[in-house]
């Protein structure tokens, strides 16, 4: 059975962290790639994956994309591959829009997140460069909030490529058996950042992160399709 613990912190990496691992070969832009640049908050929203993409016992609840308290990384360099440090700031200025939404997959353990983000011109490679530079010195690092701080432990992680580039990382909460899979890819001018979190361990799977993923490409490539009405949840905080 899903915890509150598990989904509401899951809330809190989703709107604060964007890890990474190895990424991908850029493909060739196709035709049907649509024109992403300068959408709002509420046209980005309709890129979320929703009805008929993800299955049906799960439950859907929208969030503010900016809510969250306070969050400090340590090492600071680490900041970087949760863009919240210096490639956050540098892309900040050309965000035009986002949109936030969580899965929580039935009676299955954990909570899936997706939020997307809209800019003026196309995600520079920079920001996936800069988040594998900061993995690379980051395999211990901690979390600090006014709640307390976390330790989490960092590494790359493998699976599909999706978007322009992509970006991977398994975190593992020191001491504890839950994980974090994140995957982190650009389409065009949005970045897409995609959660799980779980306990239980490696032998947990629940297909949610790579179902959230392809369907949030698939929106982003083809166009959105009709968004799923929202839930209320008391499983997740308000802002997840």
């Amino acid at each position: 059975m899903r915890t509150p613990v598990v989904a509401a912190t899951a809330a809190l990496l989703l709107l604060t962290t964007a890890c990474g691992g190895e990424d991908s070969p850029t493909p060739e832009p196709t035709s049907s790639t649509p024109t992403l640049s300068s959408l709002d908050d509420e046209q980005v929203q309709r890129y979320l994956p929703g009805e008929g993409q993800v299955p049906g016992q799960w439950s859907v609840v929208d969030g503010d994309p900016d809510a969250g308290g306070e969050l400090t990384t340590l090492p600071k360099a680490c900041s970087d591959m949760l863009l919240s440090g210096r490639v956050a700031e540098d892309l900040r200025p050309e965000r035009t829009g986002a949109a936030r939404r969580t899965y929580l997959p039935g009676e299955e353990d954990g909570a899936i997140g997706v939020k997307m983000t809209s800019y003026r011109t196309a995600v520079p490679d920079d920001v996936f460069t800069a988040m594998g530079d900061a993995l690379d010195q980051c395999g211990e690092y901690q979390q600090v909030t006014k709640n307390g701080a976390v330790t989490y432990l960092a590494e790359g992680a493998t699976g599909p490529s999706y978007g322009d580039r992509t970006f991977r990382v398994r975190m593992r909460e020191k001491d504890s058996d839950k994980v974090v899979e994140r995957v982190i890819f650009s389409v065009g001018s949005v970045i897409v950042q995609v959660i799980e979190m779980h306990e239980g361990g490696d032998s947990v799977r629940t297909g949610g992160l790579e179902t959230t993923a392809r369907a949030a490409e698939s929106n982003l490539r083809d166009g959105p399709r009709e968004a799923q009405a929202p839930q209320e949840s008391p499983d997740v905080s308000p802002g997840f």
